[in-house]
């Protein structure tokens, strides 16, 4: 399927809805990296802030 734009609160993403996986992280052209949580209906949310990893 051919890629479909899709606008969200955080800006639009241009993506092929059928080739996207729960947890997935995509990227909005502004910017914003978010996480699909649902695919029927789908769903995006910002995705969680890593936290830093300084190494034991």
């Amino acid at each position: 399927m051919p890629a479909t734009l899709i606008d969200t609160p955080y800006g639009a993403l241009e993506l092929d809805p059928s080739a996207l996986a729960l947890g997935e992280l995509v990227v909005t052209d502004d910017s914003v990296e978010l996480e699909v949580v649902g695919l029927d209906p789908l769903r995006f949310e910002p995705a969680p802030e890593e936290a830093e990893d300084w190494g034991e």
